[in-house]
């Protein structure tokens, strides 16, 4: 077998394959004799049909499939003996170039498509200056935090009238442009917690409801994220889109969380016996708590930022007329033009930052152990159980852990997010960041909106 490059510019590349029969003729005798084996026909015992007759009615196929393997086999240990990076894999050309006989085989010419991943040099070094977003944890949000505290260990009860923090159990139903009950319309049993409203007319609304209570309402005022409110109405999410109508709202219960008391037993129930035994520790507590969780949440949007920066000053350039043929040819399930033009640009800007991130891993040699891998499943399910006041036995914890690593998709989503952190620790520690304390409702709308 002889295999040939031929570059048509930086981004694409052609593979001249040349076969001969001395590169396929034995795997295909063999291939044959083997399916010879079990093969069975009318007249003939299993096993002893005739090699002319396996031949005539399999050979093409079993010949087409032999000489495919062979060109795999050799395309890619050509890719990996040239040190050739590409993309996707090589597809074959798209006027179809192929030269040789398939009811007379000989030699046998093949031309592949290659898509050739960007040169590029990522220097993460102190001359890059990212913006790094902090949220300003004050006493507003230690103060709602344990007010969160204290409801989630507080005791559920049944008030007559309800509150701007109460959770209405109700029945929706839809109205007509009367104003009475639509016929066979929308109507379905949900809860509205009140406190979540954020309309105020409607949240007003809401207060002062007794069981049996009935109100009009724009169900849009509910809630501004139509998931939710498609949930709450038992219908689609396309659907909520078209919603013009009012709503009937009967209240069926009123349920209400009674705040457990600032004490000793709450501290308990938080942290173990003992390990707080004032409010203000336990307020201390709290603040790191918050500073804690929002770093990750600081890195999250610093990691996104980056990675947009970055990719707009690299700017790799990609293959895309091979990358359109090459998903269209290679997708499950059969794709238009028209789709791949369409979701084409999401796929490259996923693409660029795959291979920015994939050589800044590769240059700063950033490794995930397993041990490491273990290491952050067990801390994740200590934290998850100790939430709920259940400690566990490291023996048990590295049991859990080692079978939530044993599920491909688990522990590809755990080496993902390990490998984000380190690459994320690379980039703070050799470029320069400007640090910017925010409010809490700042830095959510910029998550949501940048």
């Amino acid at each position: 077998m002889n295999i040939e490059r031929k570059d048509i510019d930086t981004q694409n590349a052609e593979l001249y394959i040349h076969i001969t029969p001395a590169d396929y003729s034995e795997r295909v005798d063999n291939a044959i004799k083997k399916y010879r084996k079990t093969m069975q026909m009318p007249g003939f015992r299993p096993g002893h049909v005739p090699m002319s007759l396996v031949k005539q009615r399999y050979g093409k196929s079993i010949l087409a499939e032999e000489i495919n393997q062979v060109i795999q086999d050799n395309l890619y240990k050509f890719l990996s003996e040239n040190k050739i990076e590409v993309l996707g894999s090589p597809i074959p050309s798209a006027d179809n170039a192929e030269v040789g006989n398939w009811d007379n085989p000989g030699d046998f010419k093949f031309t592949y498509q290659l898509g050739l991943a960007p040169v590029m040099d990522v220097d993460l070094n102190s001359s890059l200056t990212f913006d790094y977003y902090k949220v300003d944890v004050n006493e507003e949000l230690i103060n709602r935090q344990v007010k969160d505290l204290a409801r989630r260990y507080g005791k559920m009860s049944d008030p007559e009238t309800s509150e701007s923090e109460d959770m209405l159990m109700v029945e929706l139903n839809e109205l007509g442009e009367d104003g009475m009950l639509k016929e066979g319309g929308i109507s379905n049993k949900s809860t509205v917690s009140i406190e979540f409203v954020k309309d105020a007319s409607t949240k007003a609304s809401l207060v002062g409801l007794t069981v049996g209570s009935i109100v009009e309402i724009d169900p849009h005022h509910l809630t501004e994220n139509h998931e939710d409110l498609a949930k709450m109405l038992g219908i689609t999410h396309h659907d909520v889109h078209h919603l013009a109508s009012k709503f009937q709202l009967k209240v069926n219960e009123i349920k209400r969380i009674e705040p457990h008391a600032i004490d000793q037993e709450l501290f308990d129930k938080l942290y173990g016996p003992g390990e707080v035994n004032a409010e203000e520790v336990m307020r201390d507590k709290v603040k790191t708590d918050l500073q804690q969780m929002f770093s990750r949440d600081s890195d999250f949007l610093f990691k996104r930022e980056f990675a947009k920066k970055i990719t707009e000053s690299i700017d790799p350039q990609l293959p895309d007329a091979f990358l359109k043929r090459y998903i269209q040819l290679t997708n499950e399930k059969p794709v238009t033009v028209e789709m791949v033009e369409h979701d084409y640009p999401f796929y490259a800007a996923q693409l660029r930052w795959e291979l920015i991130e994939g050589k800044i891993i590769r240059k700063y040699e950033l490794r995930v152990s397993p041990d490491d891998a273990l290491t952050h499943v067990k801390q994740v399910l200590a934290s998850r159980y100790a939430q709920y006041g259940l400690p566990m036995e490291d023996e048990m914890l590295t049991e859990f852990a080692k079978q939530t690593l044993a599920k491909k998709e688990e522990a590809k989503n755990v080496y993902d997010f390990l490998y984000e952190e380190k690459m994320i620790a690379v980039v703070k520690e050799k470029c320069s960041l400007n640090e910017i304390s925010i409010g809490y409702e700042d830095f959510i709308h910029k998550v949501q909106h940048t």
